[in-house]
């Protein structure tokens, strides 16, 4: 629950500001509890996209996750960069 993103995404759907959820993988968005999810949205008239009904194999989180971390860290690195 420290993720300020889904924290967010929460409040939206509990306040009736969202109409449809589009994830690529359903652990991309929760590593536990997408069913308690999807019935939140359920009742409040919020929709949960899938693109990708295969779940991912641990090799490619690892994959994923590790491309995210070095692109994420590449950006931060430019962003102090001195002009």
């Amino acid at each position: 629950m420290k993720r300020k993103g889904l924290q967010k995404l929460l409040r939206m759907i509990l306040n009736n500001k969202a109409s449809k959820i589009i994830v690529a993988y359903p652990n991309r968005l929760l590593t536990f509890g997408f069913e308690i999810l999807e019935q939140v949205c359920k009742t409040h008239g919020c929709e949960i996209i899938v693109l990708e009904k295969e779940e991912e194999t641990p090799e490619q989180e690892v994959i994923e996750d590790l491309t995210s971390i070095s692109f994420s860290g590449k950006m931060r690195s430019h962003k102090y960069e001195k002009v």
